[in-house]
């Protein structure tokens, strides 16, 4: 079935949003495409954090050939000045005769102005072409906008009868290779890995990605690593390449965490967070992680972590590894710990949107809610 042009161009436009993932991260991916007669006269995407925006990219590109011509644009056009002048007034300065907008901008320094200055100036607007691709594309950045942190994806990889763990402690391995290439592909989609203190001690993680991957060109994703003065560890393996570690820990810690950490090799940053009921704030951390312009984490780790994030209502997507073996035991670690729920009723229910199997396991793609 052939689609409508203005898909067809939204949908090249979205491609080419593409390209800046991992270069200009917290802002979001936007693409652009200037179309004359038909016909693609200049197109362009926000290429790195800080540089110019997709607008100017296409207009310089399509010249006077832009006079008249449609503007096809992934995101609202922005009309206020910030870290680059706003695209709205070159847009009317360049002939633009209509402009096609997939979505309207969630910042609310610039909600909605665009479209309306572009408007007050009689150029032909229309909104929401192809918006649930584009927030999907984007999603790391509407959720950052609308609830001011990051968008948190949940990883859990376990046994048939929900262990993370032998009752020695032993997790290598759960899942299959095929599955486990999988996670390395899902780190290098995020911003930043999180892991709790118990599996930073415990499984000595590295957090690997795949090599040559473009996250990695851009120094992503960072480590986040949450950990305890008793738990530290100067050898530990997450230290061995040079992306940015953050150390998380409860405030009261500061002092020790510091010494601990004076002649710590690697790139640091420390980030002590309020407790509540002796845990890490999840909001608090998520907050901060959000102001250090994280907005896709992916949470990895033990049961305690992952009952922490669900508690909180702060998981936005899971992805569930399913291996075909039985651990037993019951003093082996399972998946979701943390004090649980009282009844059956207040369950967390998950609703899964893929299936996918991955050798000889099996992946749940979904999300978490409560009824």
């Amino acid at each position: 079935m052939t689609l409508p042009p203005h898909e067809i161009w939204m949908k090249r436009a979205i491609a080419l949003a593409e390209r800046g993932r991992f270069c200009v991260s917290p802002n979001p991916m936007v693409g652009a495409c200037v179309v004359s007669k038909g016909k693609l006269v200049g197109s362009g995407f926000h290429e790195k954090f800080g540089g110019p925006h997709a607008e100017p990219h296409a207009l310089a590109q399509a010249g006077k050939k832009a006079k008249g011509a449609t503007l096809y644009v992934t995101l609202e056009p922005c009309a206020t000045w910030q870290k680059t002048p706003p695209c709205a007034p070159l847009i009317k300065e360049k002939g633009i005769r209509e402009v096609v907008i997939g979505c309207l901008d969630p910042n609310p320094l610039n909600h909605g102005k665009g479209v309306r200055f572009l408007r007050e100036q009689g150029i032909t607007v229309t909104i929401g072409i192809l918006e649930d691709e584009i927030r999907r594309q984007n999603e790391g950045f509407f959720k950052t906008m609308t609830a001011k942190r990051p968008f948190v994806t949940l990883k859990m990889a376990q046994t048939l009868d929900g262990k993370i763990a032998t009752r020695e402690g032993f997790s290598r391995w759960i899942s299959s290779p095929l599955s486990r290439k999988f996670v390395h592909k899902l780190r290098a989609s995020h911003d930043a890995v999180l892991v709790g203190k118990n599996t930073f001690c415990q499984d000595d993680p590295r957090l690997t990605v795949p090599k040559g991957s473009s996250s990695l060109a851009a120094g992503k994703p960072w480590k986040i690593v949450m950990i305890s003065a008793q738990g530290w560890s100067r050898k530990a393996r997450i230290f061995e390449d040079n992306r940015l570690t953050i150390l998380v820990f409860s405030e009261k810690e500061l002092k020790t965490i510091v010494k601990k950490t004076e002649t710590q090799k690697g790139t640091l940053m420390l980030l002590p967070v309020k407790e509540k009921r002796g845990r890490i704030e999840v909001r608090e951390l998520l907050k901060k992680l959000a102001s250090l312009g994280v907005t896709k984490l992916l949470v990895e780790g033990g049961g305690e972590l992952a009952w922490s994030f669900l508690e909180a209502g702060c998981v936005d997507r899971a992805f569930w590894i399913l291996a075909p073996k039985v651990f037993g035991g019951r003093n082996a670690k399972t998946s979701v710990e943390g004090f649980g729920v009282r009844t059956p009723e207040e369950a967390f229910l998950f609703k899964t949107d893929k299936v996918m199997r991955s050798g000889d396991d099996w992946i749940f793609e979904g999300s978490f809610h409560k009824k």
